[in-house]
Order: C-alpha cells, then structure tokens, then sequence
C-alpha cells in the first residue's frame, strides 16, 4: 500500500482550531500516515496575508505540537513566485517517491475548483477530501463536470483503490470558524480561547499581532 499524505493548504492567517480540526479529521478517516499544513506564500485569487510568513508558520507549529502525525511543510513558503497548488503537488509527489496525495478542503474552496491554475492535472496528481458543513454540499455543476463525473466515492477503500483522481466527501464537518471573523475579533480584543490555541493567543499578543 502506498505512503498516504493529506495536504492542507491555506493561508493560516491566523491557524486557528477549525483548521487543526480538520487535520484531525482527515488524518483519522482516511487512515493517513501523515498530513502536512502547507501555508500559501503568495496567494493566486486572494488578497497577500495580513501577517508575514514566519509568523504564520510558526503559529501553526505552536497549534499542532500536541498533534502526532500532522506536521507544518514550509514547501510555498520557501519556493518563490504565486503558490499554485498544482506545482506545489507536483514536488510533493516526486519528493515522497510512492505516495498517495489527498488534497483536503472546505466544500466552498471545492466547489471554485474549475477556477484554479491548471486544475485538470490535480487530478492526476491527487485525490480530493472535501469537508462539507450540514446544509451545504459540492456545487451540482462541478460534481457534473465529465472531469468529476464518475469519480465520487463513499469509502477510504474506493478512494485509494487508485492512486489519483477520486473524491470523497464528508458532509458532518461542523466547524464553520473564518480567518477573517477571527482577524476582526482579535482587534477587538476579545476572548479568543474558543477559537485559537492558546500559545497561538499567547504569540499573537506578545507579537502585537493583529492589533488595530
């Protein structure tokens, strides 16, 4: 059986405990051997981060050191122009050698699929966990995309009874936290301890992070 890695992808700015959460979740239901937080350098679609990239990394490194098997990947930190997950995959792929890649994500990053940079070749180059929130599922034209069409599965066995290309969908995924909600609510100077770990809180303020 080939070496499972879940890839989480995402700004982070700042990691907070949805985002922690759904490691967990995909680390648990599809048995992987492990799962890296990828923090985007330069986003494509996006306005940049609020807050620098060491920062970013090293606050989720303070939210998973509890966490066995999920690790921070500074791979986009790192590699120099616009982070397009495809060519971050690609790296990936030839680096761990035999592997089998799951790109994990919320339904709505999901469901603008069709907008990314060269998003055909993700599909050769992994398989998709999508996190859906009760009430909101795969958009019905994505999912009936001929690139989507057939490759719908309902258990991890399906999904890695190939190497790349299907997808598995979790509709139970109950954390709807935002960055940006976050962001707002730290300049406020509220109790965050519902939200954020608390040596992310700790860091956050020593740093004068977010602040108005």
């Amino acid at each position: 059986m080939s070496y499972r890695i879940g890839v989480l992808g995402g700004m982070f700015d700042p990691v907070h405990n949805g985002h922690v959460e759904a490691a967990r979740c995909a680390l648990r239901k599809l048995a992987l051997d492990e799962l890296r937080m990828i923090p985007c350098q330069t986003p494509n679609h996006r306005r940049p981060a609020k807050i620098g990239p060491q920062h970013r990394l090293h606050m989720i490194e303070l939210a998973i050191r509890n966490e066995p098997g999920i690790r921070v990947d500074p791979i986009e930190i790192d590699r120099t122009g616009i982070s397009y997950m495809v060519d971050t995959l690609a790296i990936l792929k030839t680096n761990a050698g035999d592997c089998a890649l799951v790109l994990v994500l919320g339904v709505d990053s999901f469901n603008t699929i069709p907008q990314w940079h060269r998003w055909h070749q993700l599909l050769e180059l992994c398989h998709f966990l999508v996190l859906a929130r009760p009430g909101i599922m795969i958009s019905e034209d994505v999912i009936a995309a001929p690139e989507f069409e057939h490759s719908l599965v309902a258990s991890t066995e399906e999904l890695f009874h190939t190497d790349s290309g299907r997808i598995m969908v979790l509709d139970d995924f109950s954390f709807d936290i935002s960055s940006t909600k976050v962001r707002k609510l730290l300049a406020m100077n509220v109790d965050m301890s519902a939200m954020l770990d608390e040596n992310v809180i700790d860091y956050i303020r020593s740093n004068n992070l977010y602040a108005k």
